[in-house]
């Protein structure tokens, strides 16, 4: 019975965290303030590459992505090394669903800047979609390298520790994205604890289960009628 519910609960996860939701999520939303965008890495000096890509950008947020990559493609015309052109270039084509595209442009970026997190995030993000999980759980694993305070490196890998049915794994990662969450008092923190409930509920320990998704709960995360059922949670 819980394989058949793995598999259900697999989907939520895909549905939730994966792709087709990450136009809402914080990563994707980072990528949209301009702010953020020309001054992560001090990429480009170039006025030029910079103006091109803020009307990439302005494009991206009305999510004409055609357009915003035109654009785009003149940033790093005019600046060969512009990183969040890049970077943004490749969210645009997986907009698209031009893989192969994203794929070179995220490339692009780690060469010029291998510690690139948000790069390796988005690479990973497209071989979860073409379903190639050992090479999506290298590029978190090489985030969490690069740094081991960014929960966005753990965040990633637990999706595809689902996938893998490999829920101790799972479980560590969901604990460590907490952790960094609650010392950051981040606003998502019931994601965190959702998760982790419900890979100790798939690592058949339904005492911290029922403990994280009894958190998660009253954080304001809705879970699923058998879980509650399942773990006695009212």
């Amino acid at each position: 019975m819980k394989t058949l519910n793995i598999l259900i609960k697999t989907l939520v996860i895909v549905v939730l965290f994966s792709f087709n939701s990450y136009s809402q999520s914080k990563q994707e939303k980072k990528m949209k303030t301009k702010t953020m965008n020309t001054d992560m890495y001090n990429s480009s000096e170039s006025k030029e590459a910079k103006e091109f890509f803020d009307k990439g950008s302005d494009f991206s947020e009305k999510e004409d992505f055609k357009n915003a990559i035109k654009w785009y493609k003149k940033a790093v015309e005019a600046d060969s090394k512009f990183i969040e052109a890049y970077d943004n270039m490749g969210a645009a084509y997986r907009k698209l669903g031009d893989l192969e595209n994203a794929k070179k442009c995220y490339n692009k970026s780690i060469e010029l800047y291998p510690q690139g997190n948000m790069a390796h995030q988005n690479l990973g993000i497209v071989y979860w979609i073409e379903k190639k999980y050992d090479k999506a759980l290298e590029q978190y694993l090489t985030m969490q390298q690069n740094d081991s305070t960014d929960a966005e490196g753990y965040y990633g890998t637990i999706q595809i520790y689902f996938a893998l049915n490999d829920f101790k794994s799972a479980v560590k990662n969901a604990a460590k994205t907490l952790e960094i969450y609650e010392a950051t008092n981040s606003p998502y923190m019931a994601d965190a604890q959702y998760l982790l409930g419900l890979s100790y509920y798939y690592n058949n320990d339904n005492k911290n289960a029922k403990i994280y998704l009894e958190q998660a709960k009253k954080s304001g995360s809705t879970i699923p009628e058998k879980l509650l059922k399942d773990l006695g949670i009212k």
